[in-house]
């Protein structure tokens, strides 16, 4: 089933998505990610790949609240506090969002890479 425009901003923005990120990636004018998000369906090549990023956005999310309830109290999931510090081609709210789901699900703490209490 196609996903509707505003189905396609959800996504985005729940996994931490700038329209400028994704524009950058799929090698379009950002006017064209927020047209896609305001009333026009997503071409299928990038709606294909948007679906790709939710599985990884969620298998990490799985990896990372396992990794952390296996630590028990003391877990923390290290998180960038801005782009330079973020990693593996990905923005930092993605980091953060992955982070944030994870904590719902394990209790882990989050703490930015700079932190002191490391």
């Amino acid at each position: 089933m196609t996903m509707t425009s505003a189905e396609m901003k959800c996504l985005r923005e729940s996994m931490g998505l700038t329209a400028k990120w994704l524009s950058a990636r799929w090698g379009v004018a950002e006017f064209s990610v927020k047209r896609w998000e305001r009333d026009r369906y997503l071409p299928e090549n990038l709606e294909t790949d948007l679906r790709g990023l939710k599985r990884r956005f969620d298998a990490e999310v799985r990896h990372t609240a396992a990794v952390t309830a296996e630590a028990g109290e003391e877990a923390a999931v290290i998180v960038p506090r801005t782009e330079p510090e973020s990693t593996g081609g990905m923005p930092a709210a993605w980091h953060r969002a992955i982070a944030q789901r994870a904590r719902e699900l394990s209790g882990a703490r989050i703490l930015y890479t700079d932190d002191e209490q490391l």
